[in-house]
């Protein structure tokens, strides 16, 4: 069912024959770039493909694995490689339209939490996540990797989980936010315990301890927002995206309008994802089937590392300054201080429904809805300044 990439030949794409919406980065393993991508056939028998991406050998294919019913979404466990969340609809009446994401018309959405067996050959189901109502949106993890919570989303609410292990099954710590429409949530990793979610064209920030509301941004955008991310550097800086085509970055201190807004997508965007380490770039998806790479350098944590390093040579003293200047310093043209789109890739041919950054600081990956896997670096004249700095 797969194309199992035996040819010599590397290559930056992998074809699924299925229809595909799930993507995600193995974080756990951070010495290579793996992914689990999961297929949304409506009849045919759906399968979870783990594949792997290596710099000039392309991608492969690693294992297959079976799985019930078309996959809506994939969230690999950053505290165990082998362990992963999907959500998949169990109806069999789900959408066969890749732009139809809201129509829920006779859907029974379930999650559950899946180990990798040792040989790498099948999955086993540990359990289900109960209780939710309507579509349920991709499970949460806690950024720093442990195991302490997880977070789910349906349409309405929001649930809090305790521990998560193989041996026990989790129970809801807290429910809360009986909101509308809820598309998408992300945790703060340099704040404790700060959410936000989007429901509707609404982004709203939670303490998820207390369930109490922390901040809110109404109308921040003017159609559905898709998605949500913190910036991984900065506590306070969180961009959203969505099918009014803009991808906008808010500061939540002060909410009442966004400090940067990026236009270039010409139909909805889907997914919208900071690098984590270098969180100046930011990548995006739409169904126009383009990804585009942005450059965010105002307001990434590249302005203070260059202030400090600046800082440094200021405090020198006289010999040393002397010393750098007799010698010849290699100097290279730094591009990344504007605020502006990267570059547009192209190789899709339908909506670009997922995308994901590796374990390599600027290789990334994109997923289509037609299963085509695309694995993309970020152009060499950055990721050399970037490296250098």
């Amino acid at each position: 069912m797969f194309n199992t990439n035996t040819s010599n030949i590397s290559t930056n794409v992998y074809g699924l024959s299925q229809k595909t919406r799930a993507l995600s980065h193995i974080t756990a393993e951070a010495d290579v770039n793996r992914f689990l991508v999961g297929t949304t056939a409506l009849r045919e028998e759906n399968e979870i493909a783990l594949l792997e991406a290596k710099e000039g050998e392309g991608v492969r294919c690693i294992s297959i694995f079976p799985h019930p019913k078309e996959i809506h979404s994939i969230t690999s466990c950053p505290f165990d490689a082998s362990l992963f969340f999907s959500v998949y609809n169990t109806s069999g009446g789900g959408s066969n339209n890749s732009n139809n994401d809201n129509n829920n018309t006779n859907n029974d959405f379930k999650s559950s939490l899946w180990r990798i067996n040792e040989s790498m050959d099948s999955i086993d189901e540990l359990f289900e996540l109960k209780g939710h109502t309507g579509t349920i949106k991709p499970i949460i993890c806690d950024p720093s990797g442990s195991n302490n919570f997880i977070i789910s989303l349906d349409d309405s609410n929001i649930r809090l989980w305790s521990k998560i292990d193989d041996q026990n099954e989790p129970t809801v710590v807290k429910q809360f936010g009986n909101l509308s429409k809820l598309s998408v949530g992300s945790i703060n990793p340099n704040i404790s315990n700060q959410l936000a979610t989007a429901n509707d064209v609404n982004i709203k920030g939670w303490d998820f301890r207390n369930a109490k509301e922390t901040f809110s941004m109404d109308k921040a955008h003017s159609e559905q927002i898709r998605d949500i991310d913190f910036n991984p550097n900065k506590p306070y800086y969180l961009l959203s995206a969505g099918d009014d085509c803009k991808l906008k970055i808010w500061d939540t201190r002060q909410t009442k309008d966004p400090v940067k807004i990026f236009s270039g997508h010409n139909h909805w965007i889907w997914s919208a994802k900071f690098n984590r380490y270098h969180d100046q770039l930011i990548i995006t998806s739409s169904s126009d089937n383009t990804v585009k790479l942005w450059n965010l350098y105002s307001l990434s944590s590249a302005v203070n590392s260059e202030n400090n390093i600046s800082n440094s040579n200021e405090q020198q003293s006289p010999n040393e300054q002397q010393q750098q200047t007799q010698q010849p310093i290699k100097q290279k043209k730094n591009k990344r201080n504007e605020d502006q789109l990267i570059k547009t890739y192209e190789e899709h041919e339908d909506s670009v429904y997922n995308i994901s950054w590796s374990s390599s600081n600027f290789l990334f990956a994109s997923l289509s809805y037609d299963g085509r896997f695309v694995v993309n670096n970020v152009p060499k004249e950055y990721s050399d300044i970037l490296s250098y700095i």
